[in-house]
C-alpha cells in the first residue's frame, strides 16, 4: 500500500482534522496508514509529498475562504495543479473542493446563507462511472457546513452532483476530485458547531433563531452513504 497523506488545512480549534480523520478510520474499522503535512504552515513540503510517489492525498476542510488568496493557499494551490499534472489521486474535502476548483481555473464566491446540517445532493448522469462514487445511491444525504461555494467548474472539469443551494457539490477533473460535504464528520460534530457559532447560523440564515436551529438539529442523523465515498478513494491505495 502507498503513503496516503493529509494536507491539513483545519484551523478548528474544537476539531483536529486528523483527529477527525482517525475517528472515521476506527468507526469503520479502516486500518489505513498516513502522514500528516500542516497545510499553512510556510515550510510545508510538497515537493518531498510528489517526490514520495504517493498512494492519495487528501485536502481538509478550513474556515478560510479560498477567495482571501493567502500565500498558503497560492503554494497549495500549485501543489494541486502539480498533481494534476502527475494524475495523483486527490480528494478535496469542503475547502479542499474549493480550493482545487480555484487551483484548476474555477471560482470560488459566498452564498446568501449557509448550507449547514443533513441536506439532500443528487448525482448527475456523468457520475455513475467514477470509481470513488459506486454503491451510491442517485440521491442521498450528506452533512454540509459552508458558507462558500464553487459557483463554476474550471474547463474540462465533469460535474457528478448538485444540491438545491450548490450547483456543484461533486466534479472530478482527471484525477482530482472534489466534495462540498463533509464525508468524514459526525452529527455530534454539527452540534459542536452549533454551540460555538450558532449566532453565526442564524445571523446569515437560514435559521431564524438559536432555537430553530437546535430543534432542526434534534432530527439529524448521521448518512452512511457519503462515507462509502472516502471508503472507495482509500480502497484504491
Amino acid at each position: 500500500m502507498k503513503t496516503l497523506y493529509l494536507i491539513d488545512i483545519l484551523d478548528d480549534p474544537n476539531h483536529s482534522f486528523e483527529q477527525v480523520f482517525q475517528n472515521f478510520l476506527d468507526a469503520e474499522s479502516l486500518d489505513t496508514p498516513y502522514y500528516r503535512i500542516e497545510g499553512q504552515h510556510e515550510k510545508a513540503n510538497f515537493d518531498a509529498v510528489l517526490e514520495s510517489d504517493p498512494g492519495g492525498i487528501i485536502i481538509s476542510g478550513s474556515l478560510q475562504s479560498v477567495y482571501d488568496r493567502a500565500p498558503w493557499m497560492l503554494r497549495l494551490e500549485t501543489f494541486i495543479q502539480k498533481c494534476h499534472a502527475q494524475q495523483l489521486p486527490v480528494l478535496g474535502l469542503c475547502f479542499g473542493h474549493q480550493i482545487i476548483a480555484s487551483a484548476m481555473g474555477g471560482s470560488v464566491e459566498t452564498l446568501k446563507t449557509w448550507e449547514f446540517g443533513v441536506h439532500p445532493i443528487y448525482r448527475t448522469a456523468e457520475s455513475q462511472h467514477h470509481p470513488w462514487l459506486q454503491g451510491l445511491p442517485n440521491t442521498f444525504n450528506t452533512l454540509q457546513v459552508h458558507q462558500d461555494h464553487v459557483s463554476q467548474l474550471p474547463a474540462g472539469a465533469t460535474p457528478l452532483a448538485y444540491s438545491e443551494k450548490t450547483p456543484h457539490q461533486v466534479f472530478s477533473m482527471g484525477s482530482l476530485m472534489g466534495v462540498q460535504f463533509h464525508p468524514e464528520y459526525t452529527v455530534d460534530m454539527l452540534n459542536t458547531i452549533i454551540e460555538q457559532r450558532h449566532h453565526k447560523l442564524v445571523q446569515k440564515g437560514p435559521f431564524h433563531s438559536e432555537a430553530h436551529l437546535k430543534a432542526i438539529a434534534q432530527h439529524w442523523q448521521l448518512p452512511e452513504a457519503p462515507r462509502r465515498i472516502l471508503k472507495n478513494f482509500l480502497a484504491d491505495l
